[in-house]
């Protein structure tokens, strides 16, 4: 069910539910078998358990790093024109302005082509069967950001780290929007200088007018 405040992104209803929307339980059924496999199957073609555990938890850091990176320089790109930022709303401005429970994890059609693309570039760097366990820890680092990122809006945590989480997060999304990039963690903030100091206070900083997607304001224009 839609929040009241919801933002339509497609004019197609079909496509709004089934590629805008996204049960949370789905990354976890799609993937956690495909990084289990992987792991396994580098067993399998040769791999020491203890090579494959170093490989796996390299996968897991290399996500880590994607993550800023993607989270930081693709999601809060700012397009120059009206139409750019119309078209980029619904990449992550949309997460900004209305945290919904099914608009927080990727869409199979966004996650398959990425998930082949990484699968071909690792094959590329690392060639088989090396490719596997740090592929199936890659995958692995994907699914701890979906449901960190789940947990850290709608969970409410009593534990020190499950509070640092969300504490984080919440700075980015209400006074710091150029600080804490990482989600899951929190590790290359510190690296590249973007983590909040103890004591700082925000800056004001002038919102940039997001234009909401046209199918919505045709949805608001007929009530």
């Amino acid at each position: 069910m839609e929040a009241p405040n919801s933002v339509r992104v497609f004019r197609s209803a079909w496509i709004e539910r089934y590629l805008s929307r996204v049960h949370p339980a789905l990354p976890a059924i799609l993937w956690g078998p495909v990084a289990i496999l992987s792991i396994a199957w580098g067993h399998h073609a040769g791999l020491s358990p203890a090579r494959s555990l170093v490989l796996g938890v390299a996968g897991l850091l290399a996500w880590t790093l994607f993550e800023y990176i993607l989270h930081r320089w693709v999601f809060h790109f700012i397009p120059q024109t009206t139409e750019g930022k119309r078209w980029w709303y619904p990449v992550h401005q949309i997460h900004h302005d209305v945290q919904e429970w099914d608009r927080l994890v990727a869409p199979p059609l966004l996650s398959l082509p990425l998930c082949a693309f990484f699968l071909t570039l690792f094959y590329g760097v690392f060639g088989t069967p090396t490719l596997w366990p740090f592929f199936g820890g890659f995958v692995l680092g994907y699914l701890a950001y979906d449901y960190v990122h789940l947990y850290t809006h709608f969970a409410r945590p009593t534990s020190r780290l499950g509070k640092g989480l969300r504490r984080r997060h919440l700075q980015h999304h209400h006074a710091f929007p150029d600080r804490w990039y990482g989600v899951s963690s929190p590790l290359w903030d510190y690296v590249f200088r973007t983590h909040v100091r103890p004591g700082e206070r925000p800056q004001r900083q002038a919102k940039e007018p997001w234009p909401r997607p046209r199918a919505h304001e045709e949805q608001e224009r007929h009530g």
